[in-house]
């Protein structure tokens, strides 16, 4: 059992760290200043809560686009093929009743089975989130450089490295490198 003294080291070990790094909102403020669109990859955006981005910065929860992952085949046969039928069978005033019919079988049968699948198909957390960064970060935004902002990211970017430069991204510590000296 640690002593008292060695309880109060940790916790000054372990807040002595202040996340999210202001470097972070300010080169993001920068970024914008300079007339160019930013986005910050999070793990939680509650700790963004006390330093808030500015205007015009997305923030974009990682964890989130991990959860929403699923195949092509999973979304097409769970949801798009049974929405379109019931869409077709249930036109017109019978409208509200194929909703109701729709959320149902989304509550009771798609969902369950999804969750169940999702083990096999998150089994690879880093292919995943390879897939999702690719599909949701890089293929719909022209991204010219991706700062790596704290240690912790570090592992998530040495995991997504390659996926960022086949998008034609730069990695770099800071905007200044990237910047001219003229500004």
């Amino acid at each position: 059992m640690p002593r008292t003294g060695e309880k109060k080291r940790e916790r000054a070990v372990r807040g002595a760290r202040r996340l999210p790094p202001p470097a972070v909102v300010r080169e993001a403020a920068q970024v914008l200043a300079d007339g160019g669109t930013a986005a910050v990859l999070v793990r939680k955006t509650s700790t963004w809560a006390k330093d808030p981005l500015p205007d015009g910065v997305d923030a974009v929860e990682l964890p989130a686009l991990e959860r929403r992952y699923r195949p092509a085949a999973v979304r097409i046969a769970l949801f798009r093929i049974p929405a379109l039928l019931l869409r077709v069978c249930f036109p017109g005033p019978l409208r509200a009743l194929g909703k109701r019919i729709d959320s149902a079988y989304r509550r009771r049968v798609a969902r369950p089975v999804d969750r169940r699948l999702a083990r096999l198909y998150r089994r690879d957390a880093g292919a995943v989130r390879r897939r999702m960064v690719e599909r949701e970060l890089l293929r719909g935004r022209s991204i010219d450089l991706v700062v790596i902002a704290d240690p912790q990211s570090l592992v998530t970017v040495s995991e997504l490295a390659e996926t960022i430069t086949d998008a034609g991204a730069a990695l770099s510590y800071s905007i200044a490198h990237e910047r001219s000296p003229a500004g």
